[in-house]
Order: structure tokens, then C-alpha cells, then sequence
């Protein structure tokens, strides 16, 4: 079976209008869709925002069900001024941004690392190719916090130079697919491009496209798994 996470219901129910034989299920406060796509079973959940919400809907998902690979699925700020609104990034790795034990540990405590899926990654990047979406690949950094202002801005960009986007559950997700040995790869929408002036679009209208395109994205994605 292949999880699919997203943050936000709108991402949820766009997929949800994929599925057939469709069933709800409710663990541990938890609400899960089953069904399939192309005849693959297929289980959709919304985790919530941040990486608390992220790490308890993830290890729900994966302690009650055989799950074989996960898809992360969602919104994210762009890092680099060659992005736009709405191009996509895929994860080679996520960082968590926001662990830091450099008072005991020194630089080697700054930031907590998780590889993503090779395979995932790469099929990933293709498929999205082939919808004509503008792809981005290479870290996610994943924590805490809305990255809003130019002092956080800047302490992200001088610890994490690599990496292309920020956001807050890939690197919760991340730690347990990593913990039980679950591929995964996190493809994120961006709403906005740090240091690029006009790079902000109506949320709601960013939102609806965002879902739509991601739901056309996991059903091309996994036809071809």
C-alpha cells in the first residue's frame, strides 16, 4: 500500500476524488482514506501543520498498515531567485533546520539529516516533467517555524546554503519513514520565492491550483509505480 501525507484538507480531498472503492477509517484520532488509484491501494491522510502533527499521523499510519513507500505531498517557500510560484521541488534530502545541540555537539549538532528514496526521486522528477511543471531538486528544509522574517531568512540560507525550499512536517515524515525503513520522497508546490519582489500569489487561488496539480501528480505518479 503507498501513503500519501499532505498538511492541508484541500490536498486531501482533491486526491480523495481519485479514489475508488473508498473507505474511512478513523485510528487514533486520526481520519484515512482507502482506496485505489490504477488498481494500487493507496491510503491518503492529512497530518496537520508542523512536525509534532507530522511525526503522530506518520507513525499512526505506518504502526496499523503495511505500508510500502510514502509520498509527501504539500506547500513550501521557495529559496532561490531562478523559482516561481507553483514550480516544484523534490527531495533529495530533508533537513530539520531547527534541531540544534551545538552548545554540546558543535557544527555536526546543526540540523538532522534524512536521505530520501533514489528511485522515488527520480520517477518523481519525471513525472512532473512530463505534466510541464518547472522541477526543482535537492534539500528540504523542514521545521518549526514560518519563515516570514529576514533575520530567520538569513541564519536558514548561512546554515543551509543547499538548501531550495522551507517548510514544516518533511522532516518529521522523513524521520519516521527513515526509523521504519519506509522509501519516501516529499514533493512540495512553492507559494512564494524568498528575496523576489511580486512572488506572492492569492492564497486561495494558490491553494486550489496547488491541490488539483498535486492530486493529477500522485495519480500519474503512481500508474507508473
Amino acid at each position: 500500500m503507498i501513503g500519501i501525507i499532505a498538511a492541508m484538507d484541500s490536498e486531501v480531498e482533491a486526491i480523495e476524488t481519485l479514489l475508488e472503492h473508498k473507505e474511512l477509517k478513523h485510528i487514533s484520532g486520526i481520519k484515512m482514506i482507502q482506496g485505489t488509484i490504477k488498481n494500487k491501494r493507496v491510503m491518503v491522510l492529512k497530518s496537520g501543520v508542523g512536525k509534532g502533527n507530522a511525526v503522530m499521523a506518520t507513525t499512526i499510519l505506518l504502526e496499523n498498515f503495511r505500508i510500502e513507500k510514502v509520498i509527501n505531498i504539500g506547500t513550501a517557500g521557495g529559496l532561490k531567485k531562478e523559482q516561481s510560484i507553483l514550480d516544484a521541488v523534490v527531495s533529495t534530502r530533508v533537513v530539520q533546520h531547527d534541531f540544534d545541540t551545538s552548545p554540546i555537539d558543535g557544527e555536526e549538532g546543526i540540523g538532522l539529516y534524512f536521505d530520501a528514496d533514489k528511485e522515488l526521486c527520480e520517477l518523481c522528477e519525471k513525472t512532473l516533467k512530463e505534466m510541464d511543471v518547472c522541477v526543482h531538486c535537492g534539500l528540504v528544509a523542514s521545521g518549526d517555524q514560518f519563515i516570514a522574517g529576514e533575520n530567520q531568512l538569513t541564519v536558514l540560507e548561512k546554515r543551509f546554503p543547499d538548501a531550495v525550499c522551507a517548510e514544516m512536517e518533511a522532516g518529521a515524515i522523513a524521520q519516521v519513514c527513515s526509523h521504519y525503513h519506509v522509501p519516501f520522497v516529499v514533493l512540495r508546490s512553492l507559494s512564494d520565492i524568498a528575496h523576489k519582489e511580486n512572488s506572492h500569489m492569492d492564497f486561495t487561488t494558490y491553494v486550489k491550483h496547488a491541490a488539483n496539480r498535486s492530486a493529477e501528480f500522485c495519480k500519474k505518479f503512481i500508474e507508473q509505480l
